[in-house]
């Protein structure tokens, strides 16, 4: 017994334009976010410098680690 294929047409389907763009407006207040986002950073690195007791754990810290990375680059 054979069995028939049959083909079926199907509609096309059209992509929904969003409409959305990053206007100059959008991207001038995605800069100012990032800009703020870095300054924050920075004034955190310079309170992690003057912190002795934080500098001294990251010190060992970055020589626990690269001894590892030692270990595997031989």
């Amino acid at each position: 017994m054979a069995v028939k294929k049959t083909t079926t047409k199907k509609a096309p389907v059209k992509k929904a334009s969003t409409g959305m763009s990053v206007s100059a407006t959008s991207k001038a207040e995605m800069r100012k976010w990032e800009v703020e986002s870095a300054l924050s950073c920075l004034k955190r690195a310079e309170d992690i410098r003057k912190d002795k007791k934080m500098m001294t754990d990251i010190s060992k810290l970055a020589e626990e680690q690269m001894s590892v990375l030692k270990r595997f680059s031989k």
